[in-house]
């Protein structure tokens, strides 16, 4: 069995009353060995959910933080008893929405947020990492996308190399969550592929950034995804109703719900 338990996303389930919803995403995933809390939205609201919810986060063994944006990973701060939590590097860079004008940078909105300073419990990598006999963290994923701006010595387009996925291998085939998919959910699939030696997709859950996307572009990715033909597509956060109607057999899951995917 791998149960996965909507802590928080964008929207609330019908059955989901006094529960709380934030634009972000936080799933605990739980497989029977290990539990594994998958970003932790922009607050302590994921908290105050899986308490009214009757969910334990004291017994999780990892924190997976998706990638460095505040509705990811701005939760982690109220977390207490903090489990370790694997990320990439790159979570802790001062991320911004802006806009450059001639040689100045104009910012707009900060889209990272204030992490933890004890850094006791990280483990930080750029690589792929094996979290358990079925848990991967894919580490970095390949693409020219870019999306806002990081204030290093100098401000640089963000290349999101801070954003994967993780991965879980079940018999049935790869299952893959993601935080926002900034990286284009077919760029996702194929790093994954080609990590784990393994081309059956059994299912893809998360938020897949496609709100906005482009019909050209919705039009090919759907063309892939019959080809891919997952046995599931579970969508949220930033997939946005326009970009579901473009996955074949899509299903929207929302704060509240629970649900067993194998």
């Amino acid at each position: 069995m791998l149960k996965v338990t909507v802590l928080l996303e964008n929207r609330k389930a019908k059955h989901a009353d006094g529960l709380s919803c934030r634009p972000g995403l936080s799933l605990l995933i739980d497989d029977g060995e290990m539990r594994i809390l998958f970003d932790t939205g922009p607050d302590a609201a994921f908290i105050d959910n899986a308490k009214k919810m009757g969910v334990l986060l004291d017994d999780v063994d990892w924190v997976v933080l998706s990638h460095g944006h505040y509705d990811h990973c701005g939760g982690l701060k109220h977390l207490q008893n903090r489990p370790k939590v694997l990320c990439h590097p790159g979570v802790y860079d001062h991320k911004y929405a802006g806009v450059k004008f001639l040689s100045r940078f104009i910012a707009i909105k900060k889209i990272s947020t204030q992490l933890p300073s004890d850094q006791k419990s990280f483990h930080f990598t750029k690589e792929p990492y094996e979290i358990s006999d079925k848990f991967i963290w894919s580490g970095e994923i390949a693409s020219v996308k870019t999306y806002g701006y990081i204030k290093k010595e100098r401000v640089v387009p963000d290349t999101l190399n801070d954003e994967g996925a993780l991965i879980y291998k079940s018999d049935k085939g790869l299952i893959i969550f993601t935080g926002c998919g900034h990286k284009g959910v077919k760029n996702i699939i194929e790093h994954c592929r080609r990590l784990t030696g393994v081309r059956s997709i059994y299912a893809i859950v998360g938020g897949m950034h496609l709100r906005h996307a482009m019909p050209w572009h919705l039009i090919s990715l759907r063309s892939y995804i019959k080809d891919v033909n997952p046995g599931q597509i579970l969508t949220c956060h930033c997939t946005g109703k326009w970009g579901k109607l473009w996955m074949p057999g899509a299903e929207e899951i929302n704060t509240g719900d629970v649900i067993e995917l194998l």
